[in-house]
C-alpha cells in the first residue's frame, strides 16, 4: 500500500515519460546557431500556480546530454508578483541558498541572481531593488526589472547619485550607495548594507558621517543663531548631521533610518571642510534611468537578445566564458514585458548534461521568442527552486554543479496570492498523446487543474482505456501486443481530460543512447534506446526491448538488453540493436586502461551526514563483492525536508592525471543520486556525477567522467547520496567495490 502512494504521488508531480512541450514548442529542431543536433527529447510540463508552468527537458544531442529546466511566467497575471530576495537580508552576509530564501519568504518559485563576491563579502555586484525601495546602487552590468506597471524589461542602469548642502548649494558626487568602499570618494550606506565602516586604512584618510532624516520631529534646527528649515514631508532625500566621526570605524548596526557618509582620501577632506553636526544634506539617489519607477530589480549579465536580436553585449560579466560550456540560467522577456521564460541548463555533469555556451543559450532564448533576454550568475550558481504539484514546499528542480546548493547573494522570488479551488479539468499525460511500442508499460500523469490555472490533486479518478491497452490501479499504462489507436478518458467528479493513445509495432527510427561510447576493459556500461514513429515522434519502448549484436565478439558482452560489459582487449567496435523495423548502431572504444586503486580496499573511511537529520555508517564488508575485491558499504537515512545528503568520506590520493572513476555499485533501487567528490592540488574541490537515480539492484558498472583542465594530481574525498525531494525520505545501502582510475592508452 505505501508503495502504490509513493508511486501515485510521482505520476501525479507529472514526472513519468511525457512528450517534451512547452507552450507548443518542442526541440524537434535545433534552434540556429551553434546547437549540436538533436537526437531525442523527453520532458513535461505541469503548472506550478496560476500563471506560472515548470517544464524539464532531458534532451540527447551529438555532443552530449542536456538537462533542462523552464519556467514559464505570465507577469499579466494579477495573482502573480515577482520579488527580490536578499540573503540574510542584507547586502554583506555569508550568502543563503536559494530554496531557504524561496521557503522563508513564502515564495512558490524563485532563481539565484546576480553575480557576487563569492568567497569574500557575499554582496551583490549590481543594482538591488526590493519591494520599490533601491537598496544598491547599480555597478556596470545589466540588469532584469520589473516595473511598478508589472512589466519586466532589461536595463542598463547608470549612477548619478549625489550630496547636496542646501545652505550653500554645494555638491558632490556620490561614488556608490551600499556599494563597496571608494579609496579616494564618498559612499552612502545604509543598515541593510549590514556592515557600517571599517577602521581606515594604514596611513589613509577617513571620514564617517552619521545622518538622520529631516523628518517632521526635527522640522526646525537652531544654527548659527539662525532658524532653518531642513523639514520636507515628500523628500525622503533630506538629513542633518548627528556626528562626525574622523580616522575611526563606525559598526553596524545603526537605526534602520539613519545614513553614514563615508569618505576616504579627497572624499574625507570634503566632509572634513564643508559639514559639521547640526548641518542639512540631501542624499540624492539617482539613477539613469529612474529606479523610482521600477518595484524590483536584480543585476546579471551578458545582454544576449535585445529587439529581437542576438547581441554581442559590450560590457559581458566573464568575457572569457562566453565560448565555454558551463551551467548557464538566464531569462527571456516577451516584447510587452508581461512574459518571462526562465531557462536553466546544467552542466559540468557529463553523464547528466554538458551544460551550453553563452551563444547558445542566445540562440536558444531567441528561438522561442525573446524579444530582451540576458543571463545571470551561472556555473555552480545556478539554482531553479519551485513547488510541484503534489509537494508542500518547493524544492531545488536542478542538479547544481557542486553537488549541493550554493548560498547566493540575492535571487528572484515568484509569488503567487492564487488560493487552489475545486478541479474543472484534468491535465492528462500534460495534454501530449501517449505512444507506445507494443509491449511497453508508462506511468501516467494526471493533475487537476482549477479555474485560475492552479494544480490540484485529483480525487479517485476513473480511467477509460481504448481497447488493446490497459491501465492498473497504480496508473500504470500497458500497450498490447497489436497495433491500437483512441483516446484514454479520465474523469475526477465532474473534472475530466483524455489524451490521444497509440500502439505501435513499427518504428521510423531508432536510436542507441550515448551514440559513442569509450569504455575502460572490464568496465560495464548501460545503453538506452529511443524509438521514433514514422513522423518523428518518440515512442515509449518496452524496458527488455530489441535484439543486440556485439561486433566483433571480442569487444564485449551483451548481458541483458543494452547490459554491456567491455573485453580485455583494446579497440574499437560497434553494437547494433534492431526493433520493429528500425536498427541503430553505438560505437564502443575500449581503449582506455583502468588502475584499480587499492588503498581504497583497505578501509579507514568515515560517515558524514548532511544535514544533522541525516544519519547512516560505513563499513568494510566481504559480501556482497565484486570479484576478489571486499565491498564498501555505505547505509544512509537521509531524514529532513531540506537537500541531505550522506557521505562516505576517504582521503584516496589518485596518481597520475586520469580523465574519470570507475567502480562497481550495488543498488538498492532507493532512487538517490550518486555522486562523488575530488580535491585538487591547487585546494579547488570537484564534484562528478556517477548516477542520476539509483533506480537498479544488484551489480552495475557506473564511470564518471572528469574536467578537462584539473590541477593534477587530485586526490578523491568521497562518494555520496543525495535526495533534494523533501517529501521522499529514503533508508537504503549502497555497496561500492572495484574503485579504479581512468588513463588513456596502455598504462
Amino acid at each position: 500500500m505505501r508503495s502504490h502512494a509513493r508511486r501515485r504521488r510521482t505520476i501525479w508531480l507529472g514526472l513519468g515519460t511525457l512528450l517534451l512541450a512547452l507552450a507548443g514548442q518542442g526541440l524537434a529542431q535545433p534552434p540556429p546557431g551553434s546547437w549540436p543536433t538533436i537526437l531525442a527529447s523527453d520532458g513535461f510540463t505541469v503548472p506550478v500556480a496560476s500563471g506560472i508552468l515548470y517544464s524539464h527537458f532531458a534532451i540527447a544531442t551529438s555532443d552530449g546530454p542536456l538537462d533542462m529546466h523552464h519556467l514559464h511566467i505570465d507577469l499579466g497575471n494579477p495573482s502573480l508578483r515577482l520579488g527580490v530576495g536578499l540573503a540574510h537580508d542584507r547586502l554583506l552576509s555569508e550568502d543563503e541558498t536559494v530554496s531557504s530564501m524561496v521557503l522563508r519568504s513564502g515564495a512558490v518559485a524563485g532563481i539565484n541572481g546576480d553575480y557576487f563576491d563569492i568567497h569574500e563579502s557575499g554582496t551583490p555586484l549590481n543594482i538591488v531593488i526590493q519591494d520599490g525601495h533601491l537598496l544598491r546602487s547599480p555597478w556596470r552590468f545589466v540588469a532584469l526589472a520589473i516595473g511598478k506597471d508589472g512589466r519586466a524589461r532589461i536595463v542598463r542602469f547608470r549612477w548619478t547619485g549625489a550630496l547636496v548642502l542646501p545652505e550653500t548649494g554645494e555638491t558632490h558626487p556620490l561614488d556608490g550607495y551600499n556599494s563597496g568602499l571608494s579609496s579616494d570618494g564618498i559612499v552612502a550606506v545604509s543598515d541593510v548594507r549590514g556592515y557600517g565602516a571599517p577602521p581606515p586604512e594604514p596611513g589613509g584618510r577617513q571620514t564617517v558621517a552619521e545622518l538622520t532624516p529631516a523628518g517632521e520631529t526635527a522640522r526646525f534646527l537652531v544654527k548659527q543663531d539662525a532658524v532653518v528649515d531642513v523639514s520636507a514631508p515628500n523628500d525622503a532625500s533630506r538629513y542633518f548631521v548627528k556626528q562626525i566621526w574622523p580616522q575611526q570605524a563606525f559598526y553596524a548596526p545603526f537605526p534602520k533610518d539613519e545614513m553614514i557618509l563615508i569618505g576616504r582620501g579627497s572624499g574625507s577632506d570634503w566632509l572634513q571642510r564643508k559639514i559639521a553636526a547640526g548641518v542639512p544634506v540631501q542624499v540624492h539617489l539617482v539613477t539613469d534611468p529612474d529606479w523610482h519607477d521600477v518595484q524590483s530589480a536584480i543585476g546579471g549579465g551578458p545582454l544576449l537578445v535585445d529587439e529581437g536580436q542576438l547581441v554581442t553585449d559590450p560590457d559581458p560579466p566573464g568575457p572569457k566564458d562566453r565560448d565555454q560550456r558551463f551551467p548557464l540560467i538566464g531569462v527571456g522577456l516577451s516584447r510587452d514585458g508581461r512574459t518571462m521564460m526562465v531557462v536553466e541548463v546544467d552542466g559540468r555533469q557529463p553523464g547528466l548534461s554538458i551544460g551550453l555556451t553563452r551563444s547558445q543559450l542566445a540562440a536558444y532564448l531567441q528561438d522561442r521568442g525573446a524579444y530582451q533576454a540576458m543571463t545571470l550568475d551561472s556555473g555552480g550558481s545556478a539554482t531553479v527552486v519551485a513547488r510541484l504539484p503534489g509537494q508542500s514546499v518547493p524544492t531545488v528542480v536542478n542538479s547544481p554543479s557542486d553537488g549541493r546548493e550554493r548560498p547566493v547573494a540575492d535571487a528572484l522570488l515568484i509569488y503567487t496570492s492564487s488560493v487552489p479551488g475545486p478541479a474543472v479539468r484534468l491535465l492528462v499525460n500534460a495534454n501530449q498523446p501517449l505512444r507506445l511500442f507494443a509491449g511497453a508499460t508508462a506511468p501516467l500523469s494526471i493533475i487537476g487543474v482549477d479555474g485560475a490555472g492552479n494544480p490540484v490533486p485529483p480525487q479517485a479518478p476513473v480511467i477509460i482505456a481504448p481497447q488493446g491497452v490497459s491501465v492498473d490501479s497504480d496508473w500504470t499504462v500497458h500497450a498490447g501486443t497489436e497495433p491500437a489507436s483512441g483516446a484514454l478518458e479520465v474523469r475526477s467528479g465532474s473534472a475530466a481530460g483524455s489524451a490521444p493513445i497509440t500502439v505501435l509495432t513499427h518504428l521510423g527510427r531508432l536510436v542507441a543512447l550515448p551514440t559513442t561510447v569509450n569504455l575502460v576493459s572490464g568496465a560495464g556500461w548501460r545503453f538506452t534506446l529511443a524509438g521514433l514513429d514514422p513522423d518523428g515522434h518518440q515512442v515509449v519502448l518496452p524496458g527488455t526491448a530489441g535484439t543486440w549484436v556485439v561486433n566483433p565478439p571480442w569487444l564485449g558482452t551483451i548481458s541483458a538488453p543494452g547490459e554491456f560489459v567491455a573485453g580485455e582487449r583494446l579497440g574499437t567496435g560497434k553494437i547494433s540493436v534492431r526493433l520493429g523495423g528500425a536498427a541503430a548502431e553505438a560505437r564502443v572504444a575500449v581503449e582506455s586502461t583502468a588502475r584499480l586503486l587499492s588503498q581504497f580496499d583497505q578501509g579507514g573511511w568515515s560517515f558524514q551526514g548532511y544535514p544533522e537529520t541525516v544519519t547512516g555508517s560505513v563499513a568494510q564488508v566481504s559480501e556482497p563483492r565484486h570479484g576478489l575485491h571486499p565491498s564498501a558499504k555505505l547505509a544512509f537515512q537521509l531524514d529532513g525536508a531540506t537537500n541531505r545528503a550522506a557521505y562516505l568520506e576517504t582521503q584516496l590520493p589518485i596518481p597520475g592525471a586520469p580523465t574519470g572513476m570507475t567502480l562497481w555499485a550495488y543498488g538498492d533501487g532507493s532512487g538517490v543520486w550518486f555522486r562523488g567528490t575530488y580535491t585538487q592540488a591547487n585546494g579547488l574541490p570537484g564534484t562528478v556525477t556517477f548516477a542520476r537515480r539509483v533506480n537498479w539492484t544488484g551489480w552495475r558498472s557506473v564511470t564518471a567522467e572528469l574536467p578537462q583542465g584539473l590541477a593534477y594530481p587530485i586526490t578523491w574525498t568521497s562518494f555520496y547520496v543525495v535526495e533534494t525531494d523533501p517529501t521522499h525520505a529514503p533508508h537504503g545501502v549502497l555497496y561500492l567495490s572495484s574503485v579504479r582510475a581512468i588513463y588513456p592508452g596502455r598504462q
